[in-house]
């Protein structure tokens, strides 16, 4: 059984207040690399329509590439060196658009030295060294970087958040992540989408303060000869299936569990957040429900989800229902919009780069937990070196 609750005095998707208007557009560019991480989840397209941004110049060593996601993004201008790119275009903003996470760390220096804000594609970084390289660059240059956590921006969770810190559900005590546990479960999913988890808890629950973590291979404990890839490269990896406990202020926990190849078609991917009152479910697409109780009662007919309805997000002007297929898209742009009003009023972006370290050090601390026999490590790390690594 399901009823709506329909909430339509929220504001449109991405307002942040009453933002001055902009005395110009922003001069962007956009860095990708086809067949080598690619443009992201749609950082070829992210700027468009949003009046902020010009877009004046786009990056690709490959030719194919770089004349396709040129006609995509608009750009004026076609590099095949992103360095050449930076040196000359006098860039306000720069969009990194590679899902590999190989160059990250040189991207964002180089962008970062060029004076550059950052957008940022997830994952931040293979290890805590590489992410750590990448925030001291940004602070030296005195430019703000966000990653492209879409998911933290959706409105029906914002609301539900909202109603959260006002204390309509009680106390927050527990998050559950639910991944795809498809056939890159365990170390792959871990950084591949145990990153916008991670990030949802932080967003949520605050700093992480302390990680434990197992992995194991066939069912055995992974040792660090169980190293290998991934199928994009996004640093070391190990383990078909992996265990996350992470600790958060007020004795908040967060869980987040992934085993490869368990995906049968109907893997429910989410987080969900136990309260003192009540259960609240994010799922794709920024769809949120929330269960009046603690724990599901399914012989309790006085109880039921309730789905979240946000007027905007969920309809057209015309009242007609939306798909919700962009909602990647949406996610992005909003991010993009706030970035722009945290350099306007110089404040930590939403999905900022300190937050994306965090969710690093919850990674890279769930292998350090493990191989030191599961123990919870604080955070910050204190070894900064990522135990996979050769």
């Amino acid at each position: 059984m399901l009823r709506g609750v329909e909430i339509r005095a929220c504001r449109p998707v991405g307002a942040g207040g009453n933002s001055p208007p902009m005395a110009r557009k922003y001069r962007t560019g956009i860095i990708g690399s086809t067949r080598r991480g690619d443009y992201g989840h749609g950082m070829d397209t992210a700027f468009n329509d949003l009046p902020q941004f010009e877009v004046v110049a786009l990056a690709d060593e490959d030719a194919a590439g770089r004349a396709a996601a040129g006609r995509r993004s608009g750009a004026a201008r076609l590099y095949a060196d992103y360095r050449e790119m930076l040196a000359k275009e006098e860039l306000d903003f720069v969009g990194i658009g590679p899902r590999w996470v190989m160059e990250h760390r040189a991207m964002v220096a180089a962008a970062a030295a060029a004076g550059c804000h950052i957008f940022l594609e997830k994952p931040l970084a293979g290890t805590v060294a590489e992410a750590d390289a990448m925030l001291a660059a940004c602070q030296r240059a005195k430019v703000k970087c966000a990653l492209a956590h879409q998911l933290r921006t959706m409105p029906p969770l914002r609301r539900a958040l909202a109603e959260l810190k006002a204390g309509r559900f009680g106390r927050l005590l527990r998050l559950f992540g639910r991944p795809t546990d498809d056939a890159r479960g365990g170390g792959e999913e871990l950084i591949v989408h145990g990153t916008h988890f991670f990030d949802l808890m932080v967003a949520i629950a605050g700093p992480p303060r302390w990680v434990s973590g197992h992995l194991t291979v066939g069912g055995r404990d992974a040792t660090p000869g169980d190293r290998r890839e991934g199928r994009e490269p996004v640093g070391p990896i190990a383990g078909d299936s992996a265990a996350v406990m992470t600790g958060f202020d007020g004795g908040v926990r967060g869980f987040w569990n992934s085993t490869a190849n368990l995906n049968l078609g109907g893997t429910v991917y989410g987080l969900q957040l136990e309260c003192e009152k009540a259960l609240i479910q994010l799922r794709t697409r920024g769809e949120v429900f929330i269960y009046p109780g603690p724990v599901v009662e399914p012989e309790n007919e006085k109880r039921a989800w309730e789905k979240v309805w946000v007027e905007d997000w969920h309809f057209t002007p015309e009242h007609q229902p939306r798909r919700l297929n962009d909602y990647i898209h949406r996610g992005n742009q909003t991010l993009l919009r706030e970035l722009v009003q945290a350099v306007e009023r110089d404040t930590e972006p939403t999905a900022s780069l300190r937050d994306a370290l965090f969710v690093t050090e919850i990674i890279q601390g769930a292998y350090a937990s493990h191989f030191a026999g599961g123990v919870r490590l604080p955070i910050p790390l204190t070894d900064r070196r990522h135990p996979l690594a050769a």
